[in-house]
């Protein structure tokens, strides 16, 4: 392989390394200060300055490591300039020239020399044959670059132009790459510019039409009238015949309490009758008319006891006081269980009568009208919403689980026969129509006119 082979290969591996680096950093100004940095070291150079000049943005300097001790505030200046003269020509000026014969302007670029006590040379960084920015090189007095030096500056800029360009449109603000996307003079993607415009009214007239607007909350099905079965004296529990989701019966019975006490007493008392009936027989055969007014008193009195007794022996058996589904009390293994008079036992509901309980937050409870209505969606069933009414707003707010909430008591128009109390799911009241930004901006807006009445009072 030749000696110019070897020069060409190092030259476009120098020109590859330094698009690299340029796609390595995490900004444009990182990567501009890795291709100064890399052409310095490489090059026979004391500094490389890099200016980028993108539309609508600042301009933006970097320089190689080497640069930023040397460079002196009254240099900098003089940098901007000699770039300044190079873009507006468009072609690369150095001082001194090796070309005295050239036409081009370089009284900057002299001027910045003789500051430095050296040689300048400035390339334009082309992109789509529109300089974007250039390579400002600086070097000493006793060397001085060839062609093929200055040819690489500019292949390295050539291929670094297009990464730079990239990347600051990348770390632009959003509000200026909106405005590049909208620009009328940029034709690079005219259908992204269109498809953008029409999503963009797209979007805007559907946030501004008005249309149905709700409200969303927490519910849980309860039956219509519970009736709660308690313990009609103390005792203990015998039997339970039921469990909570059973369907009963009216009269069926439920419960049994403990009877065995109860039975004995009678008996006494049917050995006392019995005792004041033979009692009373004697004295009638003996016309012994006292004693047979004191033994029909007592033989009275022991009827009703046994009957009191067998009222509390029917009480014993806890009977359902209507069709119903049982809503709570698990008795099955609460056998033998000592109970107290007025204890609750057993929950009913009847069947089908049913009310709906919306958990409404207590933010949007301005919003809700009288006689709304709306669907819920139970856990259970969340494919069939059902029709439900508002009867009435409870004038309570309730607090549960950190929740501040008002109930709103609804009446479902055809419950499913699978709804059963207890449920609970997701109701949506319909409300007036709204468009749908104001829709989602609505907490915001009223969180923000409480802020401001707390802290201005306004």
């Amino acid at each position: 392989m030749t000696a110019s082979s070897d020069d060409h290969t190092r030259r476009l591996a120098l020109a590859l390394l330094c698009q690299a680096r340029a796609l390595s950093g995490n900004n444009v100004r990182e990567a501009a200060t890795a291709i100064a940095t890399e052409l310095a070291t490489s090059l026979p150079l004391r500094a490389v300055h890099l200016l980028l000049d993108f539309k609508g943005q600042a301009r933006r300097h970097a320089s190689s490591h080497l640069a930023l001790a040397d460079t002196s505030p009254q240099a900098q200046p003089l940098i901007d300039a000699a770039v300044n003269e190079a873009l507006d020509q468009q072609t690369q000026l150095e001082a001194p020239s090796t070309h005295p014969d050239s036409l081009n302007i370089t009284r900057a670029h002299a001027a910045l020399a003789h500051h430095l006590g050296g040689w300048v040379c400035t390339v334009p960084i082309p992109v789509d044959d529109m300089p974007i920015g250039a390579i400002l090189v600086e070097a000493d007095s006793h060397v001085s670059l060839n062609a093929d030096d200055i040819a690489l500056i500019a292949q390295v800029a050539a291929h670094a132009g297009p990464v730079l360009q990239l990347r600051a449109a990348r770390d632009a603000p959003l509000h200026q790459r909106l405005a590049k996307a909208f620009h009328p003079h940029d034709s690079s993607h005219p259908w992204y510019r269109g498809a953008t415009a029409v999503i963009t009214l797209t979007l805007a007239a559907v946030l501004a039409i008005p249309i149905p607007a709700g409200i969303t909350a927490e519910a849980r099905i309860e039956g219509e009238i519970q009736r709660a079965l308690t313990a009609p004296a103390d005792g203990y529990i015998e039997r339970a015949f039921v469990r909570p989701g059973d369907v009963v019966h009216e009269g069926q019975i439920l419960v049994e309490l403990a009877d065995r006490e109860a039975k004995l007493e009678r008996r006494k008392h049917e050995s006392e009758l019995a005792q004041h009936d033979n009692a009373f027989a004697a004295a009638l055969s003996t016309a012994d008319r006292a004693q047979m007014i004191v033994q029909r008193a007592r033989a009275d009195e022991a009827r009703a006891r046994i009957a009191l007794i067998d009222h509390q022996l029917d009480r014993g058996l806890i009977r359902a006081p209507m069709d119903a589904i049982v809503l709570s009390g698990d008795l099955d293994q609460a056998q033998g269980t000592p109970v107290q008079r007025g204890e609750v036992l057993l929950v009913l509901a009847p069947q089908a009568r049913y009310r709906l309980m919306i958990e409404l937050d207590e933010r949007d409870a301005h919003r809700l009208s009288a006689q709304a209505s709306g669907q819920i969606a139970l856990s259970a069933m969340p494919a069939d919403a059902i029709d439900f009414t508002v009867v009435r707003v409870l004038p309570v707010a309730m607090q549960r689980d950190g929740r501040h909430f008002i109930e709103v008591e609804a009446r479902l128009t055809s419950p499913p026969d699978a709804v059963k109390p207890g449920m609970r799911g997701y109701a949506r009241i319909v409300t007036a129509p709204a468009p749908l930004a104001a829709q989602w901006t609505k907490r915001v807006r009223n969180w923000l006119r409480l802020q401001q009445w707390a802290w201005f009072g306004l």
